[in-house]
């Protein structure tokens, strides 16, 4: 298989994990439904990234410029939630005000909307990716949970862990693989699909494996 049908396959994956969470969204509890609102998002800007290549450009890197923002946004609040008396609220709002206002001052001075900001990109990702090892070192601490393949929570958490562990890597690259080589980029485009395949799969078992929200 091809590195771009592993990429059309993933797109599959997003759509498969979105519809799951809508039929068991009563089951959710309060953290699952705010990382529901997270596919939710994603589904909404692959719909939105289709109609901008069909009828405004098809070059799609100013759309990373607006996504990163607002998917890191809600990703912090879903870690501030299960993270809120494991780590003072106070740095949570620090760590998304800098972010953000980073992610303004980006593209007016820094990148043009034009091109791809991997190092938006690449922070982002470095900063979930320690949330979510916080969290599993939370869970550890406090050794509530019995049968760890049983709970949705910690599911989603290891989607995340190696998700965005390898996004890390791959925004962090991304303008020196396409300077040495288009090849080079359309197989690191490959395993993106790849891991964007897996961590939507392992959401889609999250949002099954739910019980009745609280």
């Amino acid at each position: 298989m091809s590195g771009l049908q592993f990429i059309k396959l993933s797109v599959v994956f997003t759509y498969i994990a979105f519809i799951v969470g809508i039929i068991r969204f009563k089951y959710l509890s309060k953290e699952l439904k705010t990382f529901f609102y997270f596919v939710a998002f994603g589904v909404l800007t692959e719909i939105y990234t289709k109609f901008h290549q069909h009828f405004i450009m098809k070059i799609t890197n100013p759309i990373g410029h607006f996504y990163f923002p607002i998917a890191f946004l809600i990703l912090t609040f879903f870690y501030y939630q299960l993270l809120n008396k494991f780590i003072r609220p106070i740095y949570f709002f620090i760590v998304i005000g800098v972010y953000e206002i980073y992610c303004v001052i980006n593209p007016l001075f820094i990148q043009s909307l034009l091109e791809y900001p991997s190092l938006v990109g690449a922070i982002g990702a470095l900063i979930v990716f320690i949330f979510s090892v916080t969290f599993f070192i939370k869970i550890m601490t406090e050794a509530k949970i019995e049968r760890l393949s049983r709970e949705p929570l910690i599911w989603i958490n290891t989607a995340v862990l190696v998700y965005y562990s390898f996004n890390f890597f791959f925004f962090s690259l991304y303008n020196l693989r396409v300077i040495a080589s288009m090849e080079l980029a359309k197989i690191a485009a490959g395993f993106f699909g790849v891991f964007n395949l897996l961590f939507y799969s392992i959401i889609t078992v999250g949002f099954l494996i739910s019980k009745k929200a609280d």
